[in-house]
């Protein structure tokens, strides 16, 4: 692969307006709400359908991995006026591509709008060039009265433009941050640019795989300049960050257990490779009422019979989830007759 074009690798920490990248994987900028719209502005929709209909079956993986339902909008609806005269754009994502009739490039048109303008009210140039960038979730209140807050190039080298792109930039504005500027980022990489001090907001371990990861390419990472989609930690973090309505505590272990054996359960979340130092707090465990443990597994002895297991814990945006459930404790004997004989008879038949 030919080198990238240095437009296009554009360093989204350098933008006045997206403070606060003090995170690696989560932004620290809050989350958005289960139902997104996405438009597109300018003629986009009707200039460009085959980069638009590639765009929204992209971000759909999104959709298969957290509990975020992107409505499409088509064309951004036109703007209204606040009292001050300030334009006012619905939408949450609001996309500007290149070779439509708005420009992606110089000040972001809109009455009031603040971006990338300095303390003088001027134009700071910083959006000169087709690096792509997005809005975090909490940038939205504020920039509304902007044409578009997210910009996304076409991977201008002849080539099909790449996944792992417009996952980044719609990562971005779901609260994901860059995954190379955690300060234990360990791929040896001495590139520039790689590595950097953030060392909190850690939903996971460092992960060079994540579609949030820039590519470097003399250390082998592909990063936003790939096409393997999200990684399974970019989907870990989804899961979390965007959880079902019925919040449940995900648990993992066996409840149907020996009486000669320990019960041990874990939060998936745990398991799957969660950092739980950061993701979850306040676990409570009970069997029969009793307070068993209060970290994110536990192990404990229980007697023959049934048991009634609940646990509760919250996450790091102090969303509440619970979890109910029976553990039954059988003497070897009857383990071996009721679980193990059936088991192994239904392997035997298929």
């Amino acid at each position: 692969m030919k080198a990238l074009p240095k437009a296009i690798v554009f360093t989204l920490a350098i933008l006045p307006y997206m403070q606060n990248l003090d995170a690696a994987l989560y932004w620290q900028q809050g989350v958005r709400s289960k139902q997104i719209s996405v438009c597109f502005v300018g003629n986009a929709v009707t200039s460009r359908p085959a980069r638009v209909a590639q765009i929204l079956d992209y971000i759909s993986q999104f959709q298969w991995m957290a509990n975020v339902r992107f409505n499409y909008w088509g064309t951004c609806p036109a703007a209204t006026q606040d009292a001050n005269g300030n334009d006012v754009y619905d939408g949450d994502y609001r996309v500007v591509i290149p070779s439509t009739s708005v420009s992606g490039t110089g000040a972001v048109p809109g009455n009031g709008c603040p971006m990338f303008i300095d303390g003088n009210g001027n134009y700071n140039g910083d959006n000169d060039g087709w690096g792509s960038w997005s809005n975090a979730p909490d940038d939205l209140a504020g920039n509304r009265s902007c044409l578009y807050n997210l910009k996304l190039g076409d991977d201008p080298w002849n080539d099909t433009p790449y996944l792992n792109h417009t996952l980044h930039e719609f990562g971005h504005g779901l609260g994901l941050s860059h995954e190379h500027v955690r300060n234990d980022a360990n791929a040896n990489c001495t590139e520039s640019g790689y590595g950097g001090s953030a060392s909190t907001g850690f939903i996971t371990p460092y992960d060079r795989n994540s579609v949030m990861h820039y590519r470097f390419g003399s250390c082998s990472i592909d990063g936003n300049y790939g096409r393997n989609g999200l990684s399974l930690w970019d989907e870990l973090a989804l899961h979390i960050m965007y959880p079902e309505d019925k919040k449940v505590a995900e648990v993992s272990g066996r409840i149907v257990i020996r009486s000669t054996e320990k019960l041990r359960l874990s939060s998936t979340w745990e398991v799957r490779g969660a950092n739980m130092n950061f993701v979850a707090k306040n676990f409570l465990w009970h069997v029969n009422g009793i307070n068993v443990g209060n970290s994110s597994s536990i192990q404990t002895v229980l007697p023959v019979g049934t048991h009634q297991l609940s646990v509760t814990h919250q996450d790091f945006l102090n969303r509440q989830y619970n979890y109910n459930s029976k553990v039954i404790v059988l003497t070897p004997d009857k383990f071996k007759r009721k679980i193990v004989a059936p088991i192994a008879t239904s392997v035997l038949l298929h």
